[in-house]
């Protein structure tokens, strides 16, 4: 019946929000073609089923991976129904497929060839997307029902909330004024929303076999809810001010954003109801049947928001004026800036929302755990901050604008952002840190999720290496990085994938001669890297700058600095370590001699002693002289 009453629902109000909000008018909206009727229900359709199933795959996993992990019967009861999700969510996008080549295409099903489906899945970014989408959801479904996929349930919640992110990056998000802002936004909006939505379905759906683990799983869910809420509604404000332009209400689209606002409104208030009732009614042992109850009305209008939210993304947005857009603003997201300099480096910002929510995330968690321990070394606080510092200047000075304009400028974003803050950072000794400052079932759910093997198969000395060279070198010559320029989004998450790459290297070659080996390696590349048209694109001639150096030049000055500055930073890392434990293996031999030299000068002190001592007598004890 709930699953029942939760389709019934949304389709109900997708059906109004896609009638009222504009997807069937007969003049095209941008992105979104004048296709028939049959083909924007289908795709509408399609995309909340896909939508529902990636929720519900992901809070099955959810459950499996922290609340009930297998062998427990409730854990592989939820891996069972994420392995069913998943192919009902891979289904799905093959259907959102179909029915979006033949919107692109403005053609009937059969009209629809081979090319035309080639051309939207490999020449388009929303077809590579969705493509990606659909093989993450086909892995998912098999993985899931192996008989040994208890061990690796982490791993698959995480591919599932992987698998959630690439069609944000092509969707209407991505070509809003505020690129980055817009699609990170989108990005916390959604994956909080999975996290919320599905966590309580699978709770609500499995609760009655958690019996007694129940009141403790649904306190532990009850904060992460309250998390989520906080995050989709944040997202979700500073996502509609971005693509409404500020607030301006005289749209439908405007009208679908403050109908989706009420039923989040909703939403905290059942919220509140279950953390002022119903939990602790659970805890008081009077019964789960108040908790189901609610909980059931909550995926309700849960259900009712993701179809508000569905339809939100077939509704047309506000266009800008034509006479408002200048080509090189709409490339950068910002205007040309003036000649480059050590002032415009320092003060020019240009902030990238994901870092800047992650340095500051990093700053106040690492402070209260600083509080929390209290006899925390100083020098470890002082390093955490100066990586922190590094990587503000890199993601919100001059340098990000620069970056997106000079390929000097890009390389040195890199090397910051990617070799000396990750090498400051982990001189902080986080996960060290978090561990003593933990308390409860936190902290060894940390420990091992930071000793799982994929991060130490991260952190291997040849598999750290081979991804430092690739990131640093190979980055430039590949696809990647013309795509990278072309979205600030891809742009910051292509740096926060450098900055990991770069945090994996530094703890994984630590006291080993592997950073000095590779040192030829850097040089060989970075000369390559100067030659002209190494660089795979022409992102940097295609602007009209007026100052600075040429191209190519500026190229060549950006890979001198790529592996000049990695080669010193790294031969000064083992440098440092190197002396660091020459150092320790000294006071550990001068530590050893002194107790040796005290303990034969106090053994000869007392066969002195014992010599010209007279004989005790028999009622004095032997041990007390030695």
């Amino acid at each position: 019946m709930l699953v029942i009453g939760a389709a019934a629902t949304g389709l109900v109000a997708l059906a109004l929000v896609v009638r009222l909000g504009g997807a069937f008018s007969e003049t095209a909206a941008p992105g979104l073609s004048e296709s028939g009727a049959l083909t924007k229900v289908g795709l509408s359709v399609a995309a909340l089923a896909g939508n529902a199933a990636a929720v519900l795959t992901v809070g099955w996993l959810l459950v499996a991976a922290v609340f009930a992990r297998p062998p427990a019967p409730a854990g592989l009861r939820c891996l069972r129904a994420a392995s069913l999700t998943a192919l009902a969510w891979a289904l799905s996008t093959l259907s959102l497929i179909v029915f979006t080549a033949l919107d692109l295409f403005g053609t009937g099903i059969g009209g629809l060839t081979g090319n035309m489906m080639r051309t939207l899945l490999i020449e388009l970014p929303q077809g590579r997307a969705m493509l990606m989408t659909l093989a993450v959801a086909i892995a998912l479904a098999v993985a899931a029902s192996l008989p040994r996929a208890g061990g690796g349930t982490g791993y698959l919640l995480a591919a599932a909330l992987a698998a959630l992110l690439p069609p944000l990056f092509t969707g209407h998000a991505a070509s809003a004024s505020y690129h980055a802002l817009a699609v990170y936004t989108l990005v916390a909006h959604v994956l909080g929303v999975a996290l919320w939505v599905g966590g309580l379905v699978a709770l609500v759906t499995v609760g009655p076999a958690l019996r007694a683990e129940l009141p403790r799983i649904v306190g532990r869910y009850s904060t992460l809810a309250l998390v989520s809420f906080t995050v989709v509604g944040v997202s979700g404000g500073v996502n509609a001010w971005v693509r409404l332009g500020g607030f301006d209400l005289g749209s439908r689209y405007a009208m679908v954003v403050v109908a989706k606002i009420a039923a989040l409104g909703v939403l905290g208030v059942l919220g509140w109801w279950h953390r002022r009732s119903t939990i602790p009614a659970l805890r008081d042992g009077t019964g789960a049947r108040p908790f189901l109850r609610l909980g059931a009305a909550e995926v309700l209008v849960m259900a009712a928001t993701m179809a508000v939210a569905t339809g939100l993304s077939r509704t047309p947005p506000p266009e800008n004026a034509p006479d408002t857009l200048d080509l090189a603003e709409l490339r950068l997201g910002f205007p040309m800036p003036g000649p480059p300099g050590i002032g415009p480096y320092l003060l020019d910002a240009w902030v990238d929302p994901l870092f800047l929510v992650l340095i500051a995330a990093g700053a106040v968690l690492y402070g209260a755990g600083v509080r929390r321990v209290r006899d925390w070394p100083w020098q470890r606080g002082a390093a955490w901050g100066a990586g922190l510092l590094v990587a503000l200047l890199a993601t919100a000075g001059g340098i990000s604008k620069y970056s997106m304009v000079l390929f000097s400028a890009h390389a040195l974003q890199h090397v910051l952002i990617g070799v000396l803050a990750p090498l400051l950072l982990l001189y902080g000794a986080p996960v060290r840190l978090a561990l003593r400052a933990m308390r409860g079932e936190s902290a060894p759910l940390l420990a091992a999720a930071a000793g799982c093997r994929g991060i130490r198969l991260l952190a291997h000395p040849v598999v750290a290496s081979a991804l430092l060279l690739l990131s640093l070198y190979a980055f430039y010559v590949s696809p990647l990085f013309p795509a990278s320029l072309g979205n600030h989004a891809l742009h910051s998450l292509a740096m926060l994938c450098f900055l990991v790459i770069g945090l994996a290297y530094f703890h994984g070659t630590a006291g080993t001669l592997v950073p000095l080996a590779v040192l030829p390696l850097h040089v060989i590349a970075g000369i390559a890297l100067t030659r002209e048209g190494a660089v795979l694109g022409s992102w940097f001639e295609e602007f009209d700058r007026g100052w600075g150096a040429p191209p190519l030049d500026d190229q060549r000055l950006g890979a001198l600095l790529l592996w000049t500055a990695t080669v010193a930073v790294t031969a000064a890392a083992a440098g440092a370590q190197e002396l660091y434990w020459r150092g320790r293996r000294s006071t550990t031999r001068l530590s050893a001699s002194t107790t040796v030299g005290s303990y034969s000068a106090a053994e000869s002190s007392l066969s002195l002693s014992s010599t010209a001592a007279p004989r005790s007598r028999s009622g004095d004890s032997p041990t007390r002289s030695s």
